[in-house]
């Protein structure tokens, strides 16, 4: 794909159909240019063209162009801490027969990746989607990975070092694949389709079993990273940390404490922070947290932090504390902009992440717009 296509691709998922004159003017590419790259795509499928409706308009409506958003799909894949979901997305993140299944951290991985291609293999014959109109696969993982996003660097919650997924999934299905931090591939996901789309950076804060965060900056010097906010120390000395540390956020503020806190038990999370609040050890717990989320604001400068995970959830009067007393621990310009929201996409947000890199990867920053060709050339395991 060149610069040009993906130029124009990423101008129309963020802005709608527009007139090839828009285009140029959007993208400043020429109008040759603009004319004789829509033209190869929508021969290929990926727009379509329509005329515009406008009121009052004199002489004949201009034809606008738009992403054909069924002309290919990717496979997005979610391990979580003990939980998995797959499902396969549409180049505007709509997803198509969500499967999900649990697994024990103990497991191991040879028979979690074997259960995990099964899945994916369910979802693709019972989405019925043509084969060579899936493009890729993006897989989201708890932990670091490589710069290349090939590799699961660590997860300190599931104790994986140094896995190499994306050359494992690929010989199992026959797909390009490309490895992300499940809180950040969540929040590229809001910075380009959820609450984030109307800000230049976003935190993706990030409650399950542990307490993560992932960065996601658009535009010019556009850039993404894990952030590690459930391994700042917020209690010098403090109770031990899988990660060989001592006083970790993660070891106060994450399901396990919060579970014992507020005396829930069983699946329902969704009074699991409000009934924590009621507890003697609130107040304390709570500090903590805004001492590592304010500590994480003034050296990101984020412009919106997403409420994700089992903080979705969380009471009203849970997310009005955290607007009111995170401001002033922040630097005043970074209070002035700085807003707090929850997560505008639907469940699962993991697969919705993970298809999102699949998409920037092989759709919208990718090699090619054409169907797969990989598929034949990669030999299943």
């Amino acid at each position: 794909m060149s610069l040009g296509t993906a130029e124009i691709l990423k101008t129309l998922r963020d802005k709608g159909p527009l007139s090839r004159a828009d285009l140029v003017r959007a993208t400043g590419l020429s109008s040759a240019g603009v004319t004789k790259l829509t033209a190869q795509m929508i021969v290929d499928g990926v727009l379509r063209q329509s005329r515009a409706v406008e009121e009052k308009s004199i002489g004949r409506p201009p034809v606008t162009l738009d992403v054909q958003r069924q002309s290919r799909f990717v496979l997005g894949i979610h391990l979580g801490a003990g939980r998995m979901s797959v499902a396969l997305s549409d180049v505007g993140l709509a997803l198509r027969c969500p499967r999900h299944l649990s697994y024990d951290l103990s497991e191991d991985l040879e028979t979690l990746v074997d259960r995990v291609s099964r899945l994916a293999e369910e979802v693709i014959d019972a989405s019925g989607v043509y084969r060579l109109d899936i493009l890729g696969v993006g897989l989201g993982v708890p932990g670091s990975v490589d710069p290349n996003r090939r590799v699961n660097v660590r997860s300190i919650l599931t104790g994986w070092q140094d896995v190499a997924f994306a050359d494992v999934f690929e010989r199992k299905l026959g797909l390009p694949v490309i490895v992300e931090h499940n809180a950040t591939a969540m929040a590229v996901a809001e910075a380009l389709h959820g609450a984030g789309r109307d800000a230049e950076s976003i935190l993706y804060l990030l409650l399950g079993k542990g307490i993560g965060a992932g960065f996601a900056q658009t535009g010019a010097g556009a850039r993404c990273g894990a952030v590690e906010i459930g391994h700042i120390v917020v209690e010098p000395g403090g109770r031990p940390c899988l990660c060989g540390g001592q006083g970790c956020l993660e070891r106060f503020f994450s399901e396990e404490p919060l579970r014992k806190m507020s005396g829930e038990k069983g699946d329902d999370h969704s009074q699991m922070i409000d009934a924590a609040m009621q507890s003697p050890d609130w107040s304390a717990t709570y500090a903590y947290l805004l001492q590592a989320l304010s500590t994480t604001v003034t050296l990101m400068a984020p412009e919106r932090i997403v409420l994700g995970g089992f903080l979705n959830a969380a009471p009203d009067r849970f997310v009005a504390s955290l607007k009111r007393d995170l401001a002033p621990r922040v630097m005043p310009q970074q209070r002035e902009r700085l807003r707090i929201e929850r997560s505008s996409l639907s469940e699962p947000v993991g697969v919705q992440g993970a298809a999102t890199i699949a998409l920037e990867e092989f759709f919208y920053n990718g090699a090619s717009t054409a169907r797969s060709g990989r598929l034949q050339a990669m030999k299943r395991a």
